[in-house]
């Protein structure tokens, strides 16, 4: 299956900042991690930024139909306002019904295997009141992962020490996606 990963900002864009932790440096951790994985596994996988690099969310759009990719999945972390440090966990968004298998695969792959809270999968004009740009095609199935809270203390510190095993959870995720849009079972990975 061709994928296009987009570690979420980069650039002048660092994302989400706490404790001195930027979301692009987790996301892009995540990211390559997640497409060494996913050739492994067989895959074509291009990257929207494999450094630290900015990238027009527009301009992200336009790369999944550059490289005619079957899916695409944006990786971003989460932050909550100063007084909700909370909140904590692990959430999807995805566009419509047929994002939605992907974002399934995705949410119960980073839910079972990561050991975070389970926030649930959401349409992002649902929970959000707004589209995502990066949502925005409906010719290949999409969606964007929120690996953890970067206010919260607790999903900060997994996720600065976790950047590997989640990128090897979400590529098993997409794999288990491939393996359903092509009609196979996938083996259960291993815990």
């Amino acid at each position: 299956m061709k994928i296009l990963l987009d570690p979420g900002h980069g650039g002048d864009d660092p994302g989400a900042t706490y404790g001195g932790v930027e979301e692009e440096d987790v996301t892009l951790g995540v990211g390559l991690r997640c497409a060494n994985v996913l050739r492994d596994l067989g895959h074509d996988v291009f990257l929207t930024r494999d450094r630290d690099i900015g990238i027009p969310r527009v301009e992200r759009v336009r790369l999944m139909n550059e490289y005619k990719c079957e899916a695409f999945v944006s990786i971003h972390c989460n932050a909550a306002a100063a007084r909700e440090t909370n909140m904590h966990g692990v959430e999807t968004y995805y566009r419509d019904a047929e994002d939605k298998p992907l974002a399934e695969c995705l949410q119960q792959m980073l839910a079972a295997y990561t050991g975070r809270v389970d926030v649930g999968m959401f349409r992002d004009e649902f929970r959000l009141k707004k589209r995502l740009t990066v949502l925005n095609n409906d010719k290949v199935p999409c969606a964007l992962v929120e690996l953890g809270y970067l206010s919260n203390p607790s999903d900060r510190a997994y996720l600065i020490g976790n950047m590997n095993t989640l990128g090897e959870v979400l590529a098993h995720g997409i794999d288990w996606f491939a393996h359903l849009k092509a009609g196979k079972v996938k083996e259960a990975w291993p815990v």
